[in-house]
């Protein structure tokens, strides 16, 4: 059922290139249908070869000329249709890679948190390259097999119907059991293709954590996890591979009893003097030409059941559920400059049943920096996640200025608030590139001021090749407090209404922590602040701090408030010493 259903969407795909659909169609059309005359053409000759060679010579040397340019044309009609579908299965590939990845951008964030990056990755890249070798194959095939199918199974029956009924009978014995076999093969390719994704994401895991993996001496077990992916791999495909390599075989015996079935019908004919040698030999290859597009097809079929297997998981993350599309309606909120955020008896689970913030409500005020503390696991990120509308809360509001959140559209709630999250990530490319991230045409000047407020600009200026330095994620020669200076100065390029710093001074030494707390209460001077920290002394000036332990708000009030009402917080002052120092 979804086979069919797969089909039919992608024939739709097919709708934008409908001329060259059809051009292909004409041009198999016209290759098969050339093929099919030079038997014919074969066995007249023959048969003058057959009577008296030397009168006939002329006559024999006009049907090689006309054999040999009905090759030629038919060989020409052909290249220009690989080039056609070469075309169209390529455009394919681009349109199916364009819409799995621009469907990543539509999925709501609670799908990616779900969803291993490597199994996405297959399916934007091995999955739809396989699913345009399956449509290049069947392209070349198809259209030709039926053609040929057609043309030779007419001209058969004018040159002798008896043969050409027999045929007829025995040669779809070939396709049914081709058909069976494609059937058990569909099942396994689509195994293998959902362990080369579990491959994919296995590979990627590993590279990532690859320093971790040696600190933990876990080479053999890495290893070991991978060989047994790699061996069910082996199993399945194998299998899978096996069952594809048969159907050619076991189609080409049964053609080959049909042939034999043909030559001796034939041959018993030209000995009673019913047929000449000609035909004969016409009716032979004929009735191979006839039995060849349904081996064809058979492959084909077989060959296909990878690429449905792809098209399978292709469709079904293309079907998932987007994030409902907004009207991008401007300015909601008019006063950017003072923002006001309330959070109102919110109740939020990942889930279901089991909340991780329960009834919840407090106000930061224009203007205000607050911090929120509490243990891991107490809910303080969960915030921040219902704040940027990457999940919605089960009940309960979450306002800005008055106005709900889900009142506002995304990209204009987004461009209010500015985040620095604990894990740092940097796009491929220079320095500059990476500050001016959140906004591409940033100027030289603007690029330098930020780095220069957070201190940035001190390593930047060591780089060999400054702002224009080529940076990754992954680079090694930058320390991770230095990559934490980078993520901030992009925020401050970026300039929000709104800065939230998630334990965005975890990775510093104290002088360059000392040195970000400058830059950040300078930025967020007269602006709205949340800063989510386990070290104290990033948050002791705040004007509100909010404790947040097992889902609830257990305590609200400024540094000095809750030292004296001697609670949680005064607990975990205490605990670092009274200095904030973990």
């Amino acid at each position: 059922m979804n086979k069919m259903k797969n089909i039919r969407r992608i024939t739709r795909y097919m709708g934008k290139f409908k001329g060259l659909v059809i051009l292909s169609f004409i041009l198999a059309c016209v290759y098969a249908a050339l093929s099919m005359l030079i038997p014919y053409y074969s066995g007249r000759t023959i048969d003058l070869i057959d009577g008296n060679a030397a009168d006939n010579m002329n006559s024999i040397l006009k049907g090689v000329i006309l054999i040999a340019s009905i090759a030629v044309s038919g060989a020409l009609a052909q290249l220009i249709m690989l080039r056609i579908n070469n075309k169209l299965a390529y455009d394919l590939i681009t349109r199916l890679k364009d819409e799995t990845y621009g469907k990543i951008r539509k999925l709501p964030i609670s799908y990616i948190d779900r969803s291993e990056p490597g199994s996405i990755q297959s399916l934007v890249i091995n999955d739809c390259e396989t699913v345009g070798d399956g449509m290049i194959l069947f392209l070349n095939q198809f259209f030709c097999g039926i053609v040929s199918i057609g043309v030779t199974l007419v001209i058969m029956l004018l040159l002798n119907w008896r043969i050409a009924l027999y045929v007829l009978l025995f040669t779809p014995v070939s396709f049914v059991v081709a058909y069976l076999i494609s059937t058990k093969s569909y099942k396994s390719f689509k195994a293998a293709s959902d362990i080369r994704a579990e491959q994919t994401s296995y590979i990627g895991e590993s590279c990532a954590r690859f320093r971790e993996a040696k600190i933990y001496n876990l080479r053999s077990g890495t290893v070991a996890g991978f060989t047994k992916l790699n061996d069910n791999y082996r199993r399945t495909s194998s299998k899978a591979t096996f069952l594809s390599s048969i159907t050619n075989p076991s189609t080409r015996f049964i053609n080959a009893l049909i042939y034999a079935g043909v030559a001796l019908i034939g041959a018993l004919s030209v000995i009673s003097g019913n047929m000449t040698v000609g035909i004969m030999s016409s009716l032979l290859m004929y009735a191979n030409q006839f039995m060849k597009p349904f081996n064809d097809l058979s492959s084909v079929f077989t060959e296909l059941s990878d690429s449905f297997a792809c098209l399978d998981r292709i469709y079904k993350f293309i079907d998932e559920d987007e994030t409902v599309h907004e009207e991008d309606i401007p300015d909601v909120i008019e006063d950017r400059d003072n923002i006001r955020i309330e959070f109102r008896d919110v109740t939020f689970s990942y889930i279901p049943g089991s909340p991780v913030l329960k009834n919840i409500s407090f106000v930061i005020e224009p203007g205000q920096k607050a911090a929120i503390v509490g243990p891991t696991g107490g809910g303080k990120s969960t915030v921040i996640n219902l704040l940027l509308r990457y999940y919605k809360a089960d009940s309960g509001d979450i306002l800005i200025n008055g106005i709900s959140i889900y009142q506002i559209p995304r990209k204009e709630l987004r461009r209010m608030i500015g985040l620095v999250a604990q894990d740092n990530w940097f796009s491929i490319g220079t320095v500059r590139d990476n500050i001016r991230y959140g906004v591409p045409g940033l100027d030289e000047d603007r690029c330098r001021r930020a780095a220069a407020k957070t201190g940035a600009d001190t390593f930047i200026d060591n780089l060999p090749g400054r702002y224009d330095e080529q940076i990754g994620g992954d680079r090694e020669d930058i320390s991770e407090g230095q990559k934490q200076l980078l993520s901030i100065t992009r925020i401050m390029a970026y300039d929000p209404s709104v800065i939230i710093l998630d334990e965005a001074t975890s990775s510093v030494d104290i002088l360059t922590e000392v040195k970000i707390q400058k830059a950040v209460k300078e930025v967020l001077n007269g602006r709205t602040g949340i800063i989510i920290a386990h070290r104290l002394s990033t948050i002791v000036d705040c004007d509100k701090i909010i404790v947040i332990d097992k889902g609830r708000i257990t305590e609200t009030g400024t540094h000095d408030e809750l030292i004296g009402r001697g609670g949680f917080y005064s607990n975990l002052f205490e605990a670092y010493g009274g200095l904030g120092v973990e």
